[in-house]
């Protein structure tokens, strides 16, 4: 995360990292220009859940901003940093994203045990292959809403056109016809309550 302005690192210089703007969570095979910034980020981060036990959020938002500069890392957007010291007030380290937890714990080990179990079978399942051919080629793939993808998987999340109208026009005739039914039903129980 590059605090600069004009950064031309993230397309959102203000994305919070491992947030949907992080460029590294839109491309996972990119490799990501922030990974040395968010390692520093996600190790003060440890260090201050650590640290958290009996502390006000005040007092751990203040430990993480400390902790953040004392690293030469920059300062993240104030909703981040209040969102970490949620998580550290009550004892879970906020993870920025599971590589760059990885290498923290590499480096230093996370606060506790169950997060350390957590990263330990996240490695796991990066070290494990999948067999060649589990899953079709990714040109094979049919997502809509893909630039590339064929104008029937686009038709199916659309009601423009002539097919549109006609199901508008159908769902319309069905409310109809249940509003009547309704009426006939009321207008049978009075006629039978008045006799």
């Amino acid at each position: 995360m590059n605090s600069e302005a004009g950064s031309t690192t993230s397309p959102n210089p203000e994305a919070a990292p491992g947030s949907a703007q992080d460029p590294a969570v839109l491309d996972p095979d990119a490799k990501d220009q922030d990974a040395e910034e968010k390692l520093r980020l996600q190790l003060a981060i440890f260090d201050v859940t650590r640290q958290a036990g009996g502390r006000s959020l005040a007092e751990i938002r203040e430990l993480l901003l400390s902790a953040f500069a004392a690293r030469g890392a920059g300062t993240p957007p104030e909703t981040w940093v209040e969102s970490v010291a949620s998580s550290a007030y009550y004892g879970e380290p906020y993870i920025i994203d599971y590589p760059t937890a990885i290498a923290a714990d590499d480096l230093e080990p996370a606060p506790n045990q169950e997060v350390r179990e957590r990263l330990a079978a996240r490695r796991e399942l990066q070290q494990e292959k999948l067999p060649a051919g589990i899953f079709p080629a990714q040109d094979e793939w049919n997502i809509p809403g893909r630039r590339d993808a064929g104008p029937s998987s686009s038709r199916a999340l659309s009601l423009t056109g002539s097919n549109g109208r006609m199901v508008l026009a159908v769902a319309a005739l069905a409310a109809v016809a249940v509003a009547v039914a309704v009426a006939v039903r009321a207008g049978a129980g009075r006629r039978g309550r008045d006799a």
